[in-house]
Order: structure tokens, then C-alpha cells, then sequence
């Protein structure tokens, strides 16, 4: 563990004359990683191997001598902010710890339930592109490293053979539609779906697996074949026949079947970072690199898309009639086999309405030869929350109307006619300081402390609603009103060829309220950030979304299909 640490800031800290400063970089995120860094190493007390590792470091004697410094001031139980600006590496009056030493310490987290690490091999070629991006290489005119990059990443995943889509030979073209069109990085046959093995980056974590990845009309979702019956054309698992016909047409034809997609932001993907990174104890930084790959998001652990066992996920608390992850694909394939393997989570960290149009066309769907769509337009909060230190940032009505009929009417060009759409309510900010800001963040000081400091630095996620000024919070929800009420209005006054549109407010305060009645609302909040959903609020969400349209819009996620036990048995025993 202090191993790990101290490679860490080795990395990200050199030292020069008399003092330690970092390569160019945001002063403050180096300000901010120097002191939760050192807030660990303080809190674990080992600053001798710490001075003999950045000794090592050094190559004269005024080089040590600064380290010595450096060290003698970490010594003297000052505060780690006091020492960042001793050594030069902040430059502010911002500070995170409200009192030091940080008594009690914060709690060991509840352990991952597997351990998830990428060989060392493998790693070798992606540790040198991010070394070059730190150091500010200009990585994208190096073709050749460029090349051994997405080569390495497709071994990771397990994507293997040679790719046969418009992209197969021209590296910039994988790159535009992995970075900005949020496709998958390996998909041979330009269908916009990976194989099975190739999970992240992403593939089959985000999206529904192709069972023919060499061939460009075999997907989930696809409706018409022209496919001998023993070809599984849509990836939904069946295939075959008997003397009455297909079993597709015998068990699905008459079903109702639908695809999910979740059009969103990082909510929607499942942003989270591992409290181990920023604990003390229990200290672990080993899902580094796959968590990094897809860009630390859980899609196949989140609301909308989850799909994997609990042991593949984040620590989930109890959740009242939840075993095991549950999400809206989950429900609605238990509801319909047909449906199986047939999701699109299109979150994007960072998304808003303004940017909504870039969700829409990384859509794969066919309105001809495909099966209707249950849309969710899922853009809950970045429209008011960002990390600038004002309101001007903040998306007016007009234009969360104009990008939000924008997309609507991109939807309705290419939705299979059918399909809905629901919009869901932007979430209601307030009850995220409510519930956190007494508590203990996990690198010891308050959450209240972290809001303030972040938004010292400008760099909190949530500028508006993670402050303690509770004037701002207030401000920051009626605007996030306004922009509900712009969604109310288009389900009062528009109307779509393909899809019905559904805006959907859920009642947030008292989802929280009935879950208080069984554990902590903390629980529900992801642990590092205190700001999005956490794997157990993954879970409420996904229970109560799939509630709302059991009760008030059953069209939209169809009937039981009758012959999901037949299903079952020829194709999904275990």
C-alpha cells in the first residue's frame, strides 16, 4: 500500500531547487492532489520511507536538502495545506481540513467484492501514453505509439482479429468515434456494437454484446432477417426451430419486444471513484486501470443498464425488495426474454441538454428494421451544476427548450415508430448538502469542509447545490424548477410521429424519506464525490423508475411475455 502511495507522488511531483513543484499542470489540481495526498500519508505516518523515497530522487545536495525540509515540516503536525504552500505547490488560502490530526479516522470501506486487476504486461503501453499526456507530448502526432495504444487495448478487453468497418485501417477514425461519437473503440463491423469479451472502453459494459461482430445486419435489436433460423440475427439468445417454425417467431413475433437506451450524463454511466483511492485504511489503488477504461464508470452496474452479478459492482447497502443488481434493462427482461441483451447506456460525464444532440447520434437504431425503443432522456443535473463560482454558467429555459426539441426531433427521425421516450426531472440538489454535510468525508475532514474547498479551488462538480451558502442552493433549484417546468410544457403542448413522450418528476425528497426508514441516506450518495448516486442508489432509482411506469405507463415497457419459462428452459438455464 505505501509502496503504491509513494510511486504516486513520485509521479506527479519532482523536485528543484528548494523546492517540490510539479511539471505544467492546473495549479489547482496540483494543489488539491498535494494535500489529500499528503492528508493520507499523514494519517498512515510513514514520512521515513517517504524521505528516503524522494531522496532517491535527487542527484545534489540542495535537492536533499529540500526533501529534509520537506519533510521536517510534515514532522511538525502541520496541516497539509500549510506545507503544500511551503513547498510551492499551492498558492491559495483554501483549505479541506477544518482541524488537524484527524481524529477519529475515518472508517475502513466496505471491501470491493472481487479484486479486479489487468495483468502488468498488458499495462506497459498505457502507462506510457499517460506518462506522455503528463508530460505534455504531442500524443496525437505520434502515430506509431498511437497504433501499440489501441493495439494493447483491444488485448485487455479481448477484442481480437481483423476489423472489416469504414474504420478497420485509420486510427483517427477509431479514436473520433471512441472519444466524441462514444462508441464502442473495438467494433470490427461498424454496427456500433463489440463483442462480448470487449468490455470496456465502451463495449459490452455499455451496450448489448454482438454475436457476429464480422457481420453488420447481426445486432441487438434488429427486427427483420433474412437469416437461415439457426442464426441468432438480433443477439437476443434464441435461435432455431422447431416443425411449427422459428423459435424467434414462436416466442417473440407476438411479445411486444423493446430495446433500452439511456441517453444521460454521469449518473446515468454510474460515475464512481473507489473510497479505498482516498482512505487511509484499508488503502487500495488496484482498480486503477480497468476502472480508468471506462473513464470510472459502472454502466453495467447502474440504473438504467445493469447486468452483472454484485461481485463485479460496487459495495451495495440494503435495499428493500432488491437482491442482487437491479435496473430497468433487468426488469424489463424479466418481463420479456425476448428483450434479452438488447441496452444502449449512452452516459456521458459531463453531459447536459446543450450537448444532448451528441447522445442522440451515438444512438444505434434503425426505425425500419429494428424493434421500438423505451428511450430515457436522463440529464439530471448538469445543466445547473458545474464548477464556476456563479449562476451565469447555468443553462437558461430557452435554451434547455431549443436543444431539448432539438434532440426530440432527432429522436423522432430515427426511432422505430412505438417507441417512448421519458424525460426525467432534473434531481433536486438540495438534499445532496442535507444529507452530507456533517458527515465524515472519507480523507477525514467534513463534507461541508470538501464542498468549500472544492469550490475554493473551482473545481467542485456542483458549484450550486454542494455550498454551504444556502442562499446559492436555494437559487440553484429554482432554476433546475425552470427548467423542469420547460419539460412540462413540452409534454403539454408537443407531440412526436414515433414515440410518445413522457416526462417523469420523481418525487425525490420522498424517495429519500421512505428509504430513512431503513438505513442511512448516505447510502444512497456515492462516498467520494457526495454527489452522485451511490450502488445502493443505483438500485432505489432503478426500483422506483420501473414502479412509475408499471403504474402509469404499462405501453411503454409491454406485457409478460407467456413464454419466458419456455424460453428459459431451451436457451437461459444455467
Amino acid at each position: 500500500m505505501k509502496e503504491i502511495l509513494l510511486t504516486i507522488l513520485g509521479l506527479l511531483a519532482v523536485i528543484k531547487g528548494n523546492e517540490i513543484v510539479t511539471e505544467e499542470a492546473n495549479p489547482a489540481y496540483v494543489c488539491s492532489f498535494c494535500i489529500l495526498a499528503l492528508g493520507l500519508i499523514e494519517q498512515v505516518g510513514f514520512q521515513v520511507k517517504l524521505e528516503s523515497y524522494l531522496q532517491d530522487q535527487c542527484t545534489n545536495e540542495m535537492c536533499r536538502g529540500a526533501v529534509h525540509n520537506f519533510i521536517l515540516k510534515m514532522e511538525s503536525n502541520l496541516v497539509p495545506e500549510e506545507i503544500c504552500r511551503g513547498v510551492g505547490m499551492c498558492q491559495d488560502e483554501c483549505f479541506a481540513y477544518e482541524s488537524w490530526p484527524v481524529d477519529p479516522l475515518p472508517p475502513q470501506p466496505p471491501a470491493w467484492p472481487i479484486e479486479r486487476r489487468l495483468l502488468e504486461e498488458e499495462s506497459v503501453i498505457i502507462r506510457e501514453m499517460f506518462s506522455k499526456l503528463v508530460h505534455n507530448t504531442e500524443v496525437a502526432k505520434d502515430a506509431n505509439m498511437w497504433g501499440r495504444f489501441v493495439s494493447t487495448f483491444g488485448r485487455v478487453v479481448g477484442a481480437y482479429g481483423e476489423s472489416e468497418s469504414e474504420c478497420a485501417h485509420n486510427i483517427s477514425c477509431k479514436l473520433y468515434a471512441f472519444v466524441d461519437g462514444h462508441k464502442p473503440l473495438q467494433d470490427h463491423d461498424g454496427d456500433s456494437f463489440a463483442t462480448a469479451e470487449a468490455k470496456r472502453l465502451r463495449g459490452s459494459h455499455w451496450r448489448g454484446y454482438d454475436c457476429n461482430d464480422k457481420a453488420g445486419d447481426i445486432y441487438p435489436g434488429r427486427k427483420d432477417s433474412s437469416y437461415d433460423v439457426s442464426v441468432d440475427h438480433n443477439c437476443n439468445g434464441i435461435f432455431g426451430g422447431n416443425s411449427t417454425g422459428s423459435y424467434e417467431d414462436l416466442f417473440c413475433k407476438n411479445s411486444q419486444p423493446r430495446g433500452l437506451v439511456i441517453l444521460g450524463d454521469s449518473a446515468t454511466a454510474h460515475f464512481h471513484i473507489p473510497p479505498q483511492w482516498l482512505t487511509a485504511q484499508g488503502w487500495n489503488f488496484d482498480q486503477f486501470l480497468p476502472d480508468a477504461m471506462n473513464e470510472l464508470d459502472f454502466p453495467m452496474c447502474s440504473w438504467g443498464t445493469g447486468h452483472v452479478t454484485p461481485e463485479e459492482c460496487p459495495y451495495q447497502y440494503a435495499i428493500p425488495g432488491v437482491d442482487g443488481v437491479i435496473s430497468l434493462y433487468t426488469q424489463l427482461r424479466e418481463r420479456n426474454r425476448c428483450n434479452n441483451n438488447d441496452f444502449q447506456n449512452i452516459g456521458v460525464n459531463g453531459a447536459r441538454m446543450t450537448s444532448s444532440m451528441g447522445l442522440v447520434e451515438s444512438l444505434a437504431r434503425s426505425p425500419t428494421a429494428d424493434q421500438p425503443l423505451l428511450v430515457y432522456l436522463a440529464l439530471i443535473g448538469n445543466d445547473v451544476c458545474n464548477g464556476h463560482p456563479n449562476f451565469d454558467h447555468m443553462t437558461t429555459p430557452d435554451d434547455f427548450y431549443s436543444h431539448a426539441m432539438e434532440s426530440l426531433n432527432a429522436l423522432d427521425a430515427i426511432l422505430p415508430s412505438g417507441s417512448h421516450v421519458v424525460a426525467v426531472a432534473l434531481f433536486d440538489g438540495e438534499l445532496l448538502y442535507t444529507t452530507m454535510h456533517k458527515l465524515q468525508h472519507p480523507v477525514g475532514t467534513s463534507y461541508k469542509a470538501i464542498y468549500d474547498f472544492m469550490n475554493c479551488e473551482e473545481e467542485n462538480p456542483c458549484w450550486g447545490w454542494l455550498n454551504s451558502d444556502a442562499s446559492i442552493r436555494a437559487n440553484t433549484t429554482k432554476i433546475s424548477n425552470s427548467l423542469n417546468d420547460v419539460y412540462q410544457n413540452i409534454s403539454d403542448t408537443q407531440a412526436f410521429k414515433n414515440f410518445e413522450f413522457i416526462f417523469y418528476s420523481p418525487r425525490w425528497a420522498q424517495l429519500f424519506s421512505e428509504y430513512a426508514k431503513t438505513g442511512p441516506l448516505s447510502n444512497l450518495i456515492e462516498p467520494v464525490d457526495g454527489f452522485h448516486p451511490s450502488q445502493a442508489g443505483n438500485a432505489l432509482f432503478a426500483q422506483k423508475f420501473f414502479e412509475f411506469l408499471e403504474t402509469e405507463h404499462p405501453d411503454a415497457i409491454g406485457p409478460i411475455n407467456p413464454f419466458n419459462a419456455e424460453i428459459d428452459a431451451l436457451f437461459f438455464q444455467e
